[in-house]
């Protein structure tokens, strides 16, 4: 430790004397710590690299906000630990799980964040740590890292303000008007799009999309008495490969008849296997009918509504489980012509990031309980409000800190 210590130093190795330069040693010592010598690199999940194909390796090695994408079971477990002793004073509530700039997206009539595959219950600082991180590498990537503390300061308004009003929505951030009129999308485009990312699947797997899409109807029809049967009837399916997050969970793409015999209103699905976030601590997740923790994330913290959003029910269905599988780990939701995310190179000012930060802010101050239907009590919100304030400085903190880690992590994997 002494000859690295001195050799980062420029000190030659005759020059220094141990028993003088001890204290010199250790005080150098404990200022490396967090550093080369002392971080913990924030690494993926060692099942989902392995899952990971050579195409999307390279895409993490080329971009850190991919990788950070990408490693957000890592990055929740490491906020579990390091909130640990606070956790007990701050209530149970709504999660987005994943919350992060490139999260938030937009359709014709609606934006905000979206994608609540990693939705749970558990303590607000996930989520605002996670953020705060998105913004702080956005902030490194562009070169505005010196507007970082006034990004930070959008956000956490933005989260005070939806805490104590939780029917108030900003009007849309600049970046939402533009993205709207740079390429109008149509239902035509958008099944074109999915036709073209299908991959093809083996009959018995066709045949299990088939009877799965057999019971989500089921389902659905209940819950949607507008829509015929035959709403739900496959024209062509396929898995699919997208998304960096989500990049190695098994998903299917499939068209569905919608509301007539016309081609051009069919209406395009995603089906997606949900993802495993057994094993950190802070977080609660149902044992029983497993993906409603997504369902329940999108519709009491979403904005946008899709016109199709259903759990995997619990049916036994013969074909899903021949190949294994269980309905109830599956569920789908509509696309929208309209919809899209936002992308980092979207972002023409530190302004579109500020007003991105404060939206964002607002809807996650603004959720609810972990109850499907009860909004968070005045008392409630402003019990959480005094608990997140006393950790405000931390989870600042924490954010950039939990970036160079995850930096570090980056960097290790380019090195591979």
């Amino acid at each position: 430790m002494a000859a690295a210590i001195a050799k980062r130093f420029g000190l030659r190795g005759g020059a220094v004397r141990p028993r003088r330069f001890t204290c010199l040693f250790a005080v150098i010592a404990i200022a490396l710590a967090g550093t080369a010598y002392g971080a913990a690199p924030i690494r993926p999940n060692p099942e989902s690299l392995e899952r990971a194909t050579p195409e999307l390796i390279k895409r993490l090695r080329a971009e850190p906000y991919d990788y950070f994408r990408f490693v957000n079971r890592s990055w929740i477990a490491r906020v579990c630990d390091d909130f640990g002793r606070d956790l007990e004073g701050l209530p149970v509530i709504r999660l987005h799980g994943d919350a992060h700039v490139e999260q938030f997206a937009l359709t014709r009539d609606a934006w905000g964040l979206d994608d609540f595959d990693d939705s749970a219950r558990g303590p607000a600082v996930v989520d605002i740590v996670r953020f705060l991180g998105s913004v702080d590498l956005v902030a490194r990537r562009r070169s505005w890292q010196q507007e970082r503390d006034r990004l930070f300061d959008r956000f956490v308004e933005g989260y005070k303000r939806g805490l104590l009003e939780p029917d108030h929505l900003p009007p849309p951030p600049d970046i939402v008007g533009r993205l709207r009129t740079a390429a109008p999308a149509t239902r035509a485009a958008l099944l074109a799009w999915g036709e073209s990312k299908m991959q093809p699947l083996a009959d018995a797997s066709m045949k299990a999309v088939a009877g799965g899409m057999e019971a989500f109807a089921q389902i659905m029809l209940r819950e949607r008495p507008d829509l015929e049967p035959e709403y739900f009837r496959v024209v062509r399916a396929g898995s699919i490969q997208r998304g960096v997050g989500s990049a190695v969970i098994p998903k299917i793409m499939i068209r569905v008849r919608g509301p007539s015999d016309d081609p051009a209103d069919d209406e395009l699905l995603e089906s997606k296997k949900i993802g495993d976030l057994a094993g950190l601590s802070c977080l609660n997740t149902p044992m029983v009918n497993p993906t409603l923790r997504i369902i329940d994330g999108s519709k009491q913290l979403g904005r946008l509504r899709h016109n199709i959003l259903a759990a995997g029910p619990e049916l036994i269905v013969p074909e899903v489980m021949a190949r294994g599988e269980r309905l109830q780990d599956w569920w789908i939701r509509s696309l929208d012509p309209s919809y899209s995310q936002i992308r980092l190179t979207d972002l023409r000012s530190v302004g579109d990031l500020a007003a991105i930060s404060y939206d964002a802010g607002v809807q996650l101050g603004a959720g609810r309980l972990h109850d499907r239907t009860v909004l968070l009590s005045t008392y409630d919100r402003k019990r959480l409000l005094g608990a997140t304030g006393k950790l405000e400085k931390r989870y600042r903190q924490e954010a950039t800190k939990l970036v160079d880690d995850l930096l570090h992590g980056w960097r290790e994997l380019g090195r591979r």
